[in-house]
């Protein structure tokens, strides 16, 4: 998971204004019957979004970072529209006034986005209708588009994602758990692409770090020339274009290196 600026890429003002209009039916709605025809006759309008959520991450699902044919990939809610089910299976109330809104809006792989499906647990301050402050709950998924909230997990060389936090009872180990196991990040294949990408990352660091020392008793020019095509090889590793770069950014912050860390700080 890498950060995703979603606040600073609004869709045009033309679908904004179609999307507050529809908002606005739904609170006018006198049922929620009718609150929920209202969705279903307007799920197209998310699905217009699709390209422009896409290319904000470069073609990568925001919650796994994998890559997956555009076509089969979904526009999750992120907050459920018509239920939002707790850790034990009960119904707290959907987001049915944020049917329509892009903010609530993330690029979904199929395998996460069935899996998350209507599980939203909100530890505390639950909001049930447009009058709640939603910035007041305190949620247990992570968010992708939360600044904070990526870096609450780690990656191993096994390729499983786990929560950075090693505590059980700090509230950072319970959310990367809870995002973790409810949208099956360690499902197989990925686990075993993530392997592969850290296996690759670290067989570099190693590579170079060699080259680099090699290079301080003894300065040459091809060798210098090593150097900066296997830098620049895991620049384009760990940059966001790159499927689980996150796994990339991990293995060159935990080895310690300063060069290495001068690359995390440059991954675009």
């Amino acid at each position: 998971m890498r950060y995703i600026d979603l606040e600073n890429n609004p869709p045009s003002d033309n679908w904004i204004a179609r999307a507050d209009n529809l908002t606005q039916q739904l609170i006018n709605a006198n049922t929620e019957e009718e609150r929920n025809q209202i969705i279903d006759n307007n799920q197209n309008m998310w699905g217009e979004l699709k390209d422009h959520l896409r290319g904000l991450s470069n073609n990568k699902c925001w919650y796994s970072e994998s890559k997956n044919d555009s076509a089969h990939c979904h526009i999750d809610h992120f907050r459920p529209k018509k239920k939002a089910v707790d850790e034990n299976g009960n119904d707290r109330g959907g987001y049915w006034w944020l049917a329509f809104d892009w903010s609530n809006y993330r690029y979904s792989a199929p395998v996460e986005n069935v899996r998350k499906r209507d599980y939203f647990h909100v530890n505390s301050n639950k909001a049930n209708s447009p009058n709640d402050a939603i910035e007041d709950e305190d949620i247990r998924f992570l968010d992708p588009t939360d600044i904070e909230d990526p870096n609450k997990l780690a990656y191993t060389n096994e390729g499983l994602v786990t929560p950075k936090s090693i505590v059980q009872t700090n509230r950072n180990y319970i959310q990367a758990e809870y995002t973790i196991r409810r949208m099956n990040l360690n499902k197989e294949e990925m686990k075993d692409s993530r392997k592969a990408k850290y296996h690759k990352t670290n067989l570099l660091i190693r590579q170079t770090n060699r080259l680099m020392n090699q290079q301080g008793n003894n300065f040459s020019p091809a060798r210098r020339q090593k150097i900066k095509a296997k830098l620049k090889e895991l620049l384009n590793l760990a940059s966001s274009s790159s499927e689980y770069s996150s796994a990339v950014k991990y293995c060159l912050k935990s080895s310690g290196y300063d060069w290495a860390d001068n690359i995390v700080q440059r991954a675009a």
